[in-house]
């Protein structure tokens, strides 16, 4: 049974920290733009813009569409800030191309599939996203699914964003914050008594020039392991497809003449290099899957989560994803001069070349001014570049550093009495250059204000938690140590993979009946990314935040060595 001491002080603690995790087994998905954006080599494809937009036609409705924006109001930057070798992107230019769309197409409706604010840059993550949700407002964002990182602060936290006020730790600045002019969906999550999170319902019917449209929406079943469970505890992600058929019946009944599935899911196109935005090359899962089981009357779906983008025509009817960071927007046709509703649609690229526009201009260059002196603080120096790409073993060079900070501030004389720390890859979100490390670097690093918390395992429930990183046959998520080294072998079998006589904590081999002192982020101790063994855990000691650990770290050891793998592959 779980530690009751540990549980309550794990949701105290919950209340106030994001996860550290994202996209699919604790790791941000992939962006779409790869190979052609990043080199800059010139894409095979091109993708329309708002410069030359078709006329508006009798008759048809424009949903217009986007997804994973994560308070990217400034212009995101390399590779995650291209589409076909284009810059794109920055909220300055989609409120542009969102006015054009809408100015062209004045019978409109302007969905998202969530993953709106968290995992955010700092200019809108030091405010806890209130200014990403005023800009949303702005634009006349109107529904959007909940995506999973919309439970990074809780349910509780989800209900403030929705209604507004002040958070518990006190007003942002600026405009009192009133919430999102905009209504969350979320049909398939439910309490034990099947009621959905506050703030939140299953769907909402829009009447836009005299047709009425339902749209509903849905998250991720796997953001229960994805997100800090003491922040959802008691909540259900149930199967999308099944939530959204539930409910097509009451939205047919209240005169829906079409419906649209936002969806915080999604796959991607197969294949090397950038994918052409509006093609559908193989799409991968769940995307075909969930297209074939949603009940036909719906019209029209739209994807979100993998941050990838793709334009497919499943079983007659359109099924899209429009990327991340407000680089695109789907454009959807909803033509209603037939006997039902029928939908095409095109994505359209959100270029720099086009004017910014003044009043978010404003927004943005308040919150950069407020967020200037934090984010320019010298925190530490490092010597060389630190890189989250993984060594052979899975462990990362930052995230072993990250573990090491952890560690060091909880070392004896602590009263936690660190002996080992573990990192979850899905935590570690940019790289570190080499030289002066600022507050606003490290923040981009870490931007989830997760706690530092240390625990008791025995060591044969390490070894178990390690196997754990396997527990995804398809895909490993191998935790940073610090402390503690080992070997595994990838073709062994389930529950033994790890070398045995091969782990050691400090120099000495592991005594599977002694305690162990495990520091960790409060995510992985209340069993994120679904490292349940953490829950078996006793003796919770709850410290600072994990960005000042890494900042304390940093001032202790100014010449700090780049680190060597601690996992072995065998």
């Amino acid at each position: 049974m779980r530690n009751r001491t540990l549980l309550t002080a794990l949701a105290l603690t919950a209340s106030a920290a994001l996860v550290a995790s994202c996209g699919t087994s604790g790791n941000e998905a992939a962006p779409s733009s790869s190979a052609a954006a990043s080199s800059g080599a010139k894409a095979s494809f091109t993708v329309p813009g708002t410069d030359d937009l078709p006329a508006a036609k009798p008759g048809q409705v424009h949903l217009l569409a986007f997804n994973d924006f994560h308070g990217n109001l400034q212009p995101p930057s390399g590779s995650t800030g291209k589409i076909g070798g284009k810059d794109a992107g920055g909220a300055v230019y989609f409120a542009t191309a969102l006015q054009r769309l809408k100015k062209q197409y004045p019978d409109n409706l302007t969905v998202a599939a969530g993953d709106l604010v968290s995992a955010s840059p700092l200019v809108s993550a030091l405010f806890r996203d209130e200014p990403t949700i005023k800009f949303l407002n702005s634009v006349g964002l109107q529904a959007s699914s909940v995506g999973n990182h919309e439970f990074d602060h809780g349910t509780i936290e989800l209900e403030r964003l929705q209604k507004g006020g002040c958070a518990p730790q006190g007003c942002e600045p600026g405009d009192p914050f009133t919430g999102a002019a905009y209504q969350y969906l979320a049909a398939n999550v439910t309490n034990t008594q099947g009621q959905l999170p506050p703030g939140t319902v299953p769907w909402k019917m829009f009447e836009v020039a005299g047709k009425k449209i339902g749209v509903i929406g849905t998250v991720t079943p796997e953001t229960a392991t994805i997100v800090a469970p003491e922040g959802v505890r008691g909540y259900t992600f149930g199967d999308e497809a099944e939530a959204i058929n539930k409910y097509v019946p009451e939205i047919e009944a209240a005169g829906a003449q079409a419906i649209i599935a936002t969806m915080h899911d999604g796959g991607a196109q197969k294949g090397t290099g950038e994918a052409d935005p509006n093609a559908c090359k193989d799409v991968s899962s769940p995307v075909p899957e969930l297209a074939k089981a949603i009940d036909p009357a719906v019209t029209s779906i739209v994807t979100a989560h993998s941050h990838q983008a793709y334009n497919c025509t499943i079983d007659g009817r359109t099924v899209t994803q429009a990327a991340s960071y407000g680089r695109l927007i789907t454009d959807i046709t909803l033509d209603f001069n037939g006997p039902a509703a029928k939908a095409t649609a095109v994505n359209r690229v959100v270029g720099r070349d086009i004017p910014a526009d003044a009043a978010t201009q404003r927004l943005v260059e308040f919150y950069e001014k407020e967020a200037k002196p934090r984010a320019d603080r010298v925190i530490g120096t490092i010597p060389t570049d630190l890189k989250r790409d993984p060594f052979p073993g899975g462990d990362s060079p930052l995230g072993d550093v990250i573990a090491d900070a952890m560690l060091f501030t909880t070392r004896p004389p602590n009263e936690a009495a660190g002996q080992i720390a573990l990192m979850n890859p899905g935590g570690v979100r940019a790289d570190l250059k080499g030289g002066d490390v600022t507050y606003g670097a490290a923040y981009t690093v870490q931007p989830f204000g997760n706690q530092v918390v240390t625990v008791s395992l025995s060591g044969q429930q390490i070894i178990d938690l390690l196997e754990q990183q396997w527990r995804n046959p398809a895909k490993a998520t191998v935790l940073a140590p610090s402390g503690i080294t080992y070997s595994y072998d990838p073709n062994g079998a389930p529950n033994r993979k790890v070398v045995r006589d091969s782990v050691k904590i400090g120099d000495q081999p592991i005594n599977t009946v002694a305690k162990y002192r495990v520091t960790t982020n409060n995510f992985l101790a209340a069993g994120g990314d679904g490292f349940s063994v953490f829950t078996q855990s006793t003796d919770l000691t709850v410290g600072g935040i994990d960005l000042d650990a890494l900042e304390k770290y940093l001032q202790a050891t100014p010449n700090l060595p780049t680190p060597t793998s601690r996992v072995r592959k065998q």
